[in-house]
């Protein structure tokens, strides 16, 4: 298995896929059912593969990551080949906080002092899917373009 298993709830919200995937490989219903009862291992591998298939499709189409902590912020883009990312960092003795729910509707020039831009991108040193995905796990959460395209063109 390349990614996790899909948990019971996550089978269950995408069962007509799964059933699909089963029909695929010419197993029917009931050749499920029996499979479940006397031939364990078989199964859970087939889970495996379908989870795989199934986080496989979801990470192709993740184009951007968000992590936020107190005095840092980091937007990725995850392009075909390279990361890149933009982000901020926040002075530790300054008050602001990058976890609040509305910081930038507080944001102040008092603010850009203690605040710094930070650019960088690198290659992926694993297949990309690999990686998007142990940054999920690391606590990253999928966003959209805008951020980054904020970040992108302060100094």
């Amino acid at each position: 298995m390349q990614y996790k298993r899909l948990s019971p709830e996550e089978l269950q919200v995408l069962e007509k896929d799964f059933v699909t995937f089963l029909a695929h490989a010419q197993i029917t219903g009931p050749d499920w059912e029996k499979m479940k009862r006397n031939e364990l291992e078989k199964a859970e591998e087939l889970i495996d593969v379908f989870s795989d298939v199934v986080y496989d499709k979801v990470l192709r189409k993740i184009s951007y990551l968000e992590y936020r902590e107190p005095k840092s912020l980091n937007i990725y883009k995850c392009g075909d080949d390279k990361i890149e990312l933009v982000g901020l960092r926040v002075n530790e003795h300054s008050p602001l906080d990058l976890t609040a729910e509305n910081v930038f509707s507080q944001w102040s020039e008092a603010n850009n002092a203690s605040v710094s831009v930070v650019r960088t991108e690198k290659k992926y040193n694993k297949e990309r899917e690999h990686e998007v995905f142990e940054m999920l796990q690391t606590g990253c959460l999928i966003t959209d373009d805008k951020l980054f395209n904020v970040l992108s063109k302060l100094k």
